[in-house]
């Protein structure tokens, strides 16, 4: 699941400058806790591409 880049700066500034639990921040955004915890930890930006999609391309001769 990918969100909005305003939706990240309010997780992260809510849990960094306003001390809330990741609990209490996915009920004040109705998001998932899971969601929460992957954007809190900071491993993850929405803006960032998630990478190649695991096709194989076919190689035609």
């Amino acid at each position: 699941m990918s969100i909005e880049v305003d939706v990240y700066k309010k997780i992260r500034y809510l849990h960094e400058h306003e001390g809330k639990s990741q609990r209490d921040i996915a009920k004040l955004l109705g998001i998932s806790r899971n969601t929460v915890k992957k954007y809190c930890e900071g491993s993850l930006v929405p803006w960032e591409r998630q990478g190649i999609s695991g096709r194989q391309r076919y190689v035609v001769t």
